[in-house]
């Protein structure tokens, strides 16, 4: 194979690859969007590390939780890496033909950064841990808290406990039928329901029964006190929920733990 003296051709085509790989701030404005939508602690280390490797600045602004919005950005890297990476192959058909200490410098770079790269975008394609919307991990049988208003426009927090089911994760939890009004605030007595929701970033994380219990917590046995609270409701003929005696907390500490409790009733008296 004859070599080409003038790297002219070479040299440009190393250009392009850099000018597709930082194109219209592509990569800047996926991993904008991934940090705006996500908790996960990983996921933002690897944005992280991927502008570092292109020596771009961005800020982590984090608006919500979601899942949708993080893997169209995904699929966004992805879609841009495939085109970076035509341009790299085009190069690899040529660079034979030029004098090496022209092609084999930018070479070196263009491999480590290409590589990396590839690494990390793959890392990303993965669902999302699961986090409340002040980041912290949440998991089966996590007590979660979703903050609302008491009838004297106080602070309360509502209490739940997080199942895992075939559908993603849920909060079981116990409410009267106007536990949380509209405008926020909670009534003193009710019937009580036991109502499995979705899991929202709203919920927030309060505690790790496993971590500060683990002889006293079982999967089996929570789910076990549910399904008996949820028959005992059924048939109950008297009001259950009591917002000093049997709270939504009472409820998802006995779930747990086996003895209903509260640490906010005493406050709630005042």
């Amino acid at each position: 194979m004859s070599i080409n003296p003038n790297p002219s051709e070479i040299l440009r085509l190393f250009a392009e690859l850099q000018e597709r790989l930082y194109h219209g701030d592509t990569v800047k404005n996926a991993i904008n969007q991934i940090c705006k939508h996500t908790r996960d602690a990983s996921i933002i280390n690897i944005c992280q590390v991927i502008a570092e490797i292109l020596e771009i600045e961005f800020e982590i602004k984090f608006e919500q939780v979601n899942i949708d919005s993080h893997f169209q950005a995904v699929h966004k890297l992805q879609k841009h890496q495939n085109w970076v990476m035509q341009k790299y192959q085009e190069i690899q058909k040529k660079v034979g033909s030029y004098n090496p200490k022209w092609p084999n410098p930018l070479l070196k770079i263009a491999d480590t950064q290409l590589a990396r790269l590839s690494q990390l975008i793959i890392l990303l394609d993965k669902e999302p841990d699961i986090c409340d919307n002040n980041g912290n991990l949440i998991r089966p049988n996590d007590l979660v808290v979703y903050p609302c208003k008491d009838e004297k426009n106080r602070s309360y927090e509502h209490y739940g406990v997080v199942r895992a089911t075939p559908n993603g994760y849920r909060i079981a939890h116990f409410f009267t039928g106007e536990t949380v009004k509209p405008e926020g605030k909670i009534v003193s007595v009710g019937i009580g329901y036991v109502h499995f929701a979705p899991y929202t970033p709203y919920w927030l994380f309060k505690e790790r029964p496993e971590k500060e219990y683990p002889e006293k917590v079982s999967d089996i046995q929570i789910e076990e006190r549910i399904q008996k609270s949820k028959e005992k409701i059924l048939t109950a003929k008297d009001p259950l929920w009591n917002i000093l005696r049997y709270n939504c907390e009472h409820w998802a500490r006995e779930m747990v733990y086996g003895e209903p409790s509260s640490t906010q009733t005493m406050r709630l008296s005042q």
